[in-house]
């Protein structure tokens, strides 16, 4: 039985949950100096007192940072730049529960892309899908190579992931992948490309893609289903089961609808790839059915701010009695959270428990995450895929000057023995890389591993 609920958050289901100041059409084009000056002050100073990975970033000077932005935010000419160089400065901050949020509506007026889907392997911008049309000129399976003339390497580090607020470099390189195109609506994105048999072409496509529909031609890529839950049989009475959000109660509805069936596997394959987070009581909700012991949840703490405290611990080198203030002083005392380290339960004695797969990847996010926290302990589970997205937490929202939005990361999740995963990403047990070559064979091998594995484990067990 879960004890306690505690929620992580998805980055999709924070996207779309947010409350803005403004109607859109009420978004000035410049916002005043003062306005200006007191969003990026606000933003400092939520940022100073409750950031909770300052340690993760040890090079940065914060204060030094936000003094380097104030002339930077006042030179800019419109409100989508301030909220561009507020997007800057936030990227320092290397987390993904942390971010810059533009007034609704706003982006369209700015940022478009063409047709074109983008997926990251090996740090290599592969070209998965284009519109239909344009397949003769750019091949699907062709790898971008330079972009308005530049390496695209070197463009990526300089013109897209200084906006980028991400916790880990993996992500940090899919999302720079991904938005690698954007620009002004209409304009040309102008690029150069390397095609699969080695042809190196110079195109150019119009950045219209926003709100149309579009057919592709594409290599087809692992994808979820589209629904929040999936439960099909494989050879050799394997049942697969997708997990696609825990955002939704229906989930735990739908597992357990399911259950009596899933009962009758051999084996199981749990396909988290897709689950972006939400509430991690239906995590352990679900997991619950799938364990024999009890299973501790993720620790977590906050950082812990008291004025007094902090005034004594800046007189700690004059007197010995205070020494036990100056955390404080240093912005460095945590406060553990209560209930931090709840447990899974068991749903009953006679849970389901045979060799299982969990299938995970870059989007394998938050809940998703405090998921595989519960799992760690047993030994019939065990992880196929990429390293996990790496970031979550409880963001606290705090409006903007023009009907934008931030959010601040309060609190640092670890495993319960102290390791930490925020800034690194679940490693799994067994590594299934996304090399170029998978990519452009459209297969998904990491599903076939985990379930040529699952199979051989089967057989085996039965000798």
């Amino acid at each position: 039985m879960l004890k306690k609920i505690v929620l992580a958050f998805s980055m999709a289901a924070f996207s779309a949950g947010i409350v803005y100041a403004e109607d859109t059409n009420k978004v000035q084009d410049n916002l005043s100096d003062a306005d200006k000056l007191f969003g990026l002050s606000l933003y400092w100073k939520e940022v100073s007192y409750n950031f909770a990975f300052f340690d993760q970033v040890p090079e940065l000077d914060f204060d030094a940072k936000y003094r380097g932005f104030i002339p930077r935010v006042l030179a800019t000419q419109n409100t989508y730049e301030y909220y561009r160089e507020l997007k800057r400065l936030n990227a320092f901050l290397q987390d993904g529960h942390t971010n810059i949020y533009y007034p609704k509506g706003m982006s369209s007026s700015y940022i478009d892309w063409p047709a074109i889907r983008l997926t990251e392997a090996g740090r290599k911008a592969v070209i998965t899908g284009v519109e239909k049309g344009l397949e003769s000129q750019i091949p699907p399976g062709s790898i971008i190579v330079a972009i308005n003339g530049q390496p695209v390497e070197a463009h990526l580090k300089e013109q897209v992931m200084p906006y980028i607020a991400s916790s880990t470099q993996h992500i940090l390189w899919n999302t720079a992948v991904r938005d690698a195109l954007d620009g002004k609506p209409g304009s040309m994105a102008q690029f150069t490309i390397e095609t699969p048999d080695g042809a190196t072409k110079r195109v150019q496509v119009k950045r219209d893609a926003r709100g149309r529909e579009i057919e592709y031609a594409s290599i087809k890529q692992p994808a979820s289903n589209g629904e929040l839950f999936e439960f099909k049989w494989m050879e050799n009475d394997i049942g697969y089961v997708a997990l696609n959000g825990f955002h939704d109660e229906a989930i735990v509805e739908q597992f357990k609808s399911h259950y009596d069936e899933i009962t009758k596997s051999k084996g199981l394959i749990i396909d988290l790839r897709f689950n972006g987070g939400g509430n991690s009581a239906y995590a352990g909700e679900i997991i619950s059915y799938l364990t024999d012991r009890d299973l501790p949840g993720s620790v977590w703490k906050t950082p812990k701010h008291v004025a007094a405290y902090k005034a004594w611990g800046s007189f700690a080198d004059q007197f010995e009695d205070l020494e036990e203030y100056r955390p404080y002083a240093e912005g460095t005392s945590w406060e553990s959270g209560e209930g931090s380290g709840d447990l899974v339960e068991p749903k009953s004695e006679s849970n389901h428990i045979v060799p299982t797969y969990v299938l995970i990847g870059r989007n394998t996010a938050s809940a998703a995450e405090d998921f595989l926290v519960y799992a760690d302990s047993l030994e019939h589970f065990t992880t196929v895929g990429e390293p996990t997205y790496g970031s979550t937490g409880q963001p606290m929202f705090v409006d903007l000057p023009g009907g934008g939005t931030f959010r601040v990361c309060t609190k640092r999740d670890t495993y319960p023995d102290g390791r930490e995963f925020v800034g690194y990403g679940i490693q799994p047990d067994i590594l299934v890389e996304r090399t170029l070559d998978i990519v452009r064979s459209g297969e998904d091998q990491v599903l076939e591993r985990a379930f040529a594995d699952l199979k051989s484990s089967i057989n085996g067990s039965a000798l």
